[in-house]
């Protein structure tokens, strides 16, 4: 019997080795044990543990509706930057199912968030930002999309993230044509 941590642990690992199914299968074990204990703050790390693996395997309702159980509890017990990682997620994968009017809302609570928390959440803001230009593109909003890009855009800069800037980059110049 391994302990929740180790668990927790030994899904973190198999997730850096890109191995979704052991990654997965740790992090179920620890979602099961933290139930058990009663951990709430061990138990909405393991779901989204759990949540990210699944996204990795590609099940993307199973990850959507663990991102949302974890989303429940840190409403409850925070932090808020927890908080606005799972919304983000949730919604990312949302946008990924073809559900821009659900996925918009989550966007727009942990960009709430993200600024409230100001500098220490900077990539996490452009990360945010993105997926909202993504779902305003979606929905026709070009001009949105188009203010969400560029400031992604600047975000993804001051962190010296080039991959992020040169996907705004491309997005903008597709946008504008």
């Amino acid at each position: 019997m391994h302990t929740l941590k180790e668990l927790l642990a030994r899904g973190y690992e198999a997730r850096a080795k890109n191995d979704p199914t052991e990654s997965r299968a740790a992090f179920f074990e620890a979602v099961r044990e933290a139930s058990l204990d009663a951990d709430r703050t061990s138990l909405a790390e393991a779901l989204c543990g759990l949540a990210q693996a699944e996204r990795d395997i590609g099940n993307l309702r199973p990850a959507s509706h663990q991102y949302a159980n974890a989303t429940v509890l840190y409403r409850e017990i925070g932090p808020p930057a927890k908080l606005a990682y799972a919304l983000r997620h949730e919604a990312d994968v949302l946008r990924e199912m073809c559900q821009p009017a659900e996925a918009e809302p989550l966007y727009l609570e942990a960009e709430t968030i993200y600024r409230q928390l100001g500098g220490q959440s900077v990539l996490d803001l452009a990360n945010t930002l993105r997926g909202l230009a993504l779902v305003n593109e979606t929905t026709g909003n070009i001009d949105q999309s188009k203010k969400l890009w560029n400031e992604a855009r600047k975000l993804y800069a001051d962190c010296n993230v080039q991959a992020g800037v040169s996907e705004c980059d491309k997005k903008l110049s597709h946008l504008t044509k």
